[in-house]
């Protein structure tokens, strides 16, 4: 644990103002530019009733070599594909699918032809979304996507979007929106200096990465800079009325504003009071037990120090994050909008059977009802 000196100097870092602000001002513009873009009939709407989208990101697709981060969890991957487009969802890719810094896309394409087969069929039936991220660029350029993508998923034309926004309904009622976007807006190595980003980490990384075994994905390595951009993130969410952000980028599973480990950690500690009064309660102590593993399988799989949880207090659940697709351990994670809930999912589940294993879960109504409070 840090001394409460270098806490003092970690809270400063993470609570960047100027950096926030950077973040907010570029997430203020992709707003303006997704608006722009949206059909005459305004953002997609999401019926509680109905709706069943289910959100995955930071996929980082390699060519099957020693600097392909997705080449583990490509199993979890394609079997979270098959079960989601038999339960008629609708597939939402948030940015980052092809690592496009390291590699070139013909090689990454056909590398992983299956998987994207697989989200071809979603396409098909007009069930997919797809947004670029800062290490899949390329996609911003529509006769890139048409190049590369479309033989792959064929007609209608695939669209790439920098963002998506749904209208939420329940009953005729509009609750308000959720903004999908990979959240790289911003940053510096991921917005303003992208194309010198990309130079550096194609010709000088790579190399290195392939020798090593060494991956990048950064701020997923970098526990305090991850924790920065998710407090610019929620920044800019808590100044937008009526909204709800779903972003990626980060690779740390974020519901109701919070990480996922300090979401266990508050669950743990409630349990361990229950546990102080009923010390011999078997039950209970089975469960305040699994609590445990479950924080530090949490805390290794986002390599992630304790010191830094729970650092900054959020008020609202505005902002949710996916996680990654690319985690060491071959598992994924993502968020399901479905029979009115959000709920952050893994893949596979804690049996490590091909199913999703439901980590958090909250209605949507309610979420709203906290964010328009």
């Amino acid at each position: 644990m840090p001394s409460k000196q270098q806490g003092f100097k970690l809270k400063e870092v993470v609570q960047d103002t100027a950096y926030h602000e950077q973040v907010c001002n570029a997430l203020d513009e992709a707003l303006k530019r997704i608006a722009q873009a949206e059909p005459a009939a305004g953002a997609r709407t999401l019926d509680l009733s109905t709706g069943r989208y289910v959100i995955l990101s930071d996929h980082h697709r390699g060519a099957r070599n020693a600097a392909d981060d997705f080449r583990r969890c490509e199993r979890a991957y394609n079997a979270a594909m098959a079960y989601y487009f038999r339960m008629g969802y609708t597939l939402v890719i948030l940015g980052d699918a092809e690592e496009l810094w390291e590699e070139r896309p013909a090689p990454v394409l056909q590398s992983y032809d299956h998987s994207l087969q697989l989200e071809a069929r979603f396409h098909k039936e007009h069930r997919y979304i797809r947004i670029w991220g800062n290490h899949d660029d390329a996609w911003a350029y529509p006769d890139l996507v048409k190049e590369y993508l479309g033989p792959i998923f064929g007609p209608p034309d695939l669209q790439v979007h920098e963002g998506v926004r749904l209208k939420v309904c329940d009953d005729g009622q509009e609750l308000g929106s959720i903004l999908l976007v990979h959240g790289h807006q911003g940053t510096s190595t991921s917005d303003r200096w992208a194309g010198f980003s990309r130079l550096v980490v194609r010709y000088i990384w790579r190399p290195f990465q392939r020798l090593t075994g060494v991956s990048l994905n950064t701020p997923a390595k970098d526990w305090v800079l991850r924790e920065k951009h998710n407090v610019a993130l929620y920044s800019w969410a808590l100044r937008q009325p009526g909204l709800i952000l779903i972003a990626g980028h980060t690779h740390r599973p974020v519901f109701r504003s919070k990480p996922h480990a300090v979401r266990v950690m508050e669950q743990l500690d409630e349990l361990e009071s229950q546990l102080a009064a009923q010390p011999n309660d078997l039950q209970l102590l089975r469960r305040v037990s699994e609590l445990n593993a479950r924080l530090e399988w949490v805390r290794t799989q986002e390599q992630q120090k304790p010191s830094v949880e729970g650092m900054i207090a959020f008020e609202k659940p505005c902002y949710f994050n996916t996680g990654c697709c690319s985690f060491l351990d071959g598992d994924i994670t993502g968020l399901e909008l479905a029979e009115g809930e959000i709920r952050l999912v893994r893949w596979p589940d804690e049996h490590e059977q091909p199913l999703p294993d439901i980590l958090e879960r909250a209605s949507l109504r309610g979420v709203f009802a906290e964010v328009n409070s």
